[in-house]
């Protein structure tokens, strides 16, 4: 009896051994398109070690794989990559695998990335989403590329370098935040401006229009702007370079490689300059009396490089990257907000920021859980000088000698601003219809420097100031027949550490709130929807707000965050009407309630504080022709009504529906193009546009609301027309597109913020070159 327990167990134990250890091969070939062999091709089982590269006849044998079901990844220079579902019980041979050369690949991949666009714009939410290679060779800053939308305003002065005011459907400033792939830009590149990243490293823009998804928003209150970038897998080559009027030349490049085991290294660079030396009207102080003048004091100078190193398609990471880059420049000022009688001469800032990036991207249970990280580390150096008594004319004459120094903000100072940021994302696939995704975004930032025009003991800018931000969210998609349903819960919290800088007093203020957000949308038939979204939207205060400016500002350490009930509906089509002819527009109407309105008091001590209430209404609209794909009628336009719905103190009451100050409440573009094919060459193409913006007259300081320009002229910007026209000829066998642009072809009268003017005819010529699979 015993001696049969022992033969059962032996035999028991024998047969499980070899199930267990039972190996299988998986054999089989790779071809190109003509059914050529392809030798040195990388094939390996996802989430495995088994790997290995096909013969000199494109044969491949992968060993000793386990049975059950795997995923077999072909890969190779050159051509995309191929995956397929193998279940291994027994050993495998596989049909021919055909790989499919990237020049073909890159050219479906432009038919995918063009419909990502849609994708993003046919949501329950409202987005608009641009392109960036369809608009490129006819615009120089990303500004102006998302200043052409329905419903946004991007104001800045024809100054290279200064600072952008966004506005998006009315609610503008810091309640609309900027993005880099998700990140707030704030965190990643502290003081720089959207207008001064190169336009050639992004791939596509995101506008959000009010409500904003947990995995890009942070604390917007009115929208966000995300700027996409790309990492490409294959080797590439990009270079532009544009020269244009007031010695502007902008140069970018990016040089990317990769090999057959998925690994590839990234370098780019960029270098932007400008004399801004346009011309303007201003008063000449010796001779008290308005004349055109040529700016000059007022250059900006940007350098950027970087370089990223990384692998995809490992059984450990999807994707796995990590960037460096080192930027810097300098900016002379001339003006503050407003031109007043008297130019800035000498002031001048240096700045220059060293930045990190590491990102890691996996998928799991066959795709269905999907996990992304990216962690981002910056450290930016300002130096800022302005210590002169000079006082400066329009003219750059030296008219007279101030009785204390600075001209606009008095100081010689180093700040450097530590900042940290990692966004975490996990999305769930329930089914083919219903999603899941919880992000969570943590940010902190440290201030501090050395202002060495003060005594150690007195100089507050060596007191560290921090900002701790964690915003987390947890967001559902589903799909019901031809109902679209998204919502959102957002928790925000927010801490601050320092000490306020009149009396040095520390200080800290913390808080912690719930935000949410919705929409809906309705297909009523193919290309025609409608859609509405809502959301509690917060805007977090700034460090400044809080702590005041050390002279006439004083401390707030009661001030709240503002928020905002952001409305939107709207109703989309999209249509083929004949074989040759195609229409797209759509109409949104949105309602933007904002309370406690962060403002700046009026009295001899002022202060920031809570009060106003702020009630904007509005309507935008967009239509686009098309026909033959040959020619193309873009048009939209925006109107809305910005008013002050409450206003703290008796004495202010009159403002009670009264206009709000700076802000367009009628403008519109239009824009026609005709591109032909094969004009001279096979597969050239050439295309012409000519372009068309309005601005209707508008207050730029506050005024009441019985209030009118025929009243006030002088508190009114007055209606602005500009026409731009352009060309460009892309040489697609050899890669080469060049374009010739001018701007504000009639030399109109342009104004930014607060009547500064904007330059006359400009002119702007850019080659760009492009090559891939070398």
């Amino acid at each position: 009896m015993n001696l049969t327990k022992y033969l059962l167990l032996a035999f028991l134990t024998t047969t499980s051994t070899y199930v267990f250890a039972q190996r299988f091969t998986l054999r089989g070939s790779v071809n190109d398109e003509l059914g050529k062999p392809l030798p040195s091709v990388t094939a390996y089982l996802k989430n495995t070690k088994s790997s290995t590269i096909t013969d000199s006849t494109g044969r491949f044998l992968i060993s000793k794989v386990a049975p059950g079901k795997h995923r077999l990844i072909i890969s190779h220079l050159g051509f995309s990559p191929f995956e397929k579902e193998v279940e291994v019980r027994q050993n495998i041979l596989l049909e021919p695998i055909v790989l499919v050369s990237t020049t073909k690949e890159l050219e479906e991949v432009a038919v995918r990335t063009e419909k990502q666009t849609k994708v993003q714009e046919t949501k329950p939410i409202t987005i608009s989403s641009i392109q960036i290679k369809d608009v490129v060779a006819q615009n120089v800053l990303l500004t102006d590329v998302v200043d052409r939308l329905s419903g946004v305003r991007i104001r800045r002065s024809s100054s290279l370098g200064d600072a952008s005011d966004i506005s998006i459907n009315g609610i503008r400033g810091t309640a609309v935040r900027v993005y880099i792939n998700g990140l707030p830009m704030e965190f990643v590149y502290p003081r720089f401006d959207i207008s001064t990243l190169p336009i050639g490293n992004v791939k596509r823009i995101d506008v959000y229009k009010g409500v904003l998804p947990v995995e890009v928003g942070t604390d917007a209150m009115g929208g966000g702007i995300n700027l996409i970038t790309e990492q490409k897998t294959y080797n590439a080559l990009r270079a532009s370079y544009n020269v244009g009027s007031f010695n502007t030349h902008l140069a970018d490049f990016s040089l990317g490689l990769a090999n057959s085991k998925n690994y590839f290294v990234t370098i780019s660079g960029a270098y932007n300059h400008s004399d801004n030396n346009y011309k303007m009207n201003a008063l000449i102080f010796e001779k008290n009396k308005v004349e055109q003048i040529r700016r000059f004091h007022d250059k900006y100078q940007m350098f950027f490089g970087g370089i990223t190193v990384g692998a995809h398609s490992k059984p450990w990471a999807d994707e796995l990257a990590l960037t460096l880059n080192l930027s810097g420049g300098y900016k002379e000022i001339m003006n503050g907000a407003r031109v007043t009688n008297t130019a800035i001469g000498e002031a001048i800032y240096h700045a220059k920021n060293l930045l990190s990036t590491l990102k890691y991207e996996k998928a799991f249970l066959n795709e269905k859980v999907q996990f992304s990280t990216v962690a981002n580390y910056s450290r930016e150096h300002i130096n800022y000088v302005d210590t002169t008594r000079n006082v400066y004319s329009w003219s750059g004459a030296i008219v007279g000698r101030r009785s204390y120094p600075g001209e606009y903000s008095y100081g010689y100072s180093d700040t450097y601003t530590d900042s940290w940021v990692n966004r975490s994302t996990v999305s769930l696939t329930l089914s083919t219809s219903h999603k899941l995704l919880v992000s969570n975004l943590y940010a902190k930032q440290k201030i501090v420097g050395e202002n060495h025009l003060e005594q150690p003991t007195n100089d507050y800018l060596r007191i560290p100031q921090y900002l701790t931000k964690n915003i987390a969210g947890l967001q559902y998609e589903g799909r019901f027949a031809k109902l679209t349903f998204t919502s959102a819960i957002k928790r925000f919290d927010y801490n601050l550490d320092g000490a306020e800088n009149l009396t040095f007093k520390l200080i800290n203020k913390k808080g912690g709130f719930w935000g949410w957000n919705a929409g809906l949308k309705y297909d009523i038939a193919p290309g025609l929807f409608i859609r509405t979204s809502f959301e509690k939207g917060y805007l977090i205060p700034q460090f400044n707000q809080f702590v005041g400016n050390g002279a006439d500002i004083l401390r707030n350490t009661d001030l709240i965050p503002e928020s905002s009930d952001n409305l939107n509906l709207g109703v989309t089509i999209d249509r083929l009407v004949s074989p040759t002819f195609r229409i797209s527009s759509a109409v949104n109407g949105f309602y933007r309630n904002q309370r406690d309105v962060i403002f700046l008091g009026n009295s001899v001590f002022r202060r920031y504080e809570n009060a106003d209430e702020v009630r904007t209404i509005g309507v935008e609209g967009d239509v686009i022709l098309t026909y033959k794909n040959a020619f193309s009628l873009k048009t939209n336009v925006t109107f809305m009504r910005k008013t002050f719905s409450k206003v703290q103190g008796v004495e202010n009451q009159f403002l009670v529906g009264a206009a709000f100050p700076n802000n367009p409440n009628f403008f519109a573009n239009s824009e026609f193009s005709w591109q032909k094919s094969n004009l001279f060459n096979r597969n050239d193409q050439f295309r012409a546009y000519l372009f068309y913006n309005y601005i209707a007259t508008f207050n730029y300081i506050q005024v009441g609301k019985d209030n009118s320009p025929s009243k006030t002229p002088t508190a009114y910007v007055p209606v602005q027309n500009r026409v731009d026209a352009g060309v460009s000829y892309k040489l697609t066998k050899s890669g080469l597109t060049t374009s010739l642009n001018v701007l504000n072809i009639f030399n109109a009268e342009l104004f930014d913020n607060f009547l500064v003017p904007r330059a006359g005819t400009s002119f702007n010529v850019k080659v760009i070159y492009e090559i891939a699979n070398f």
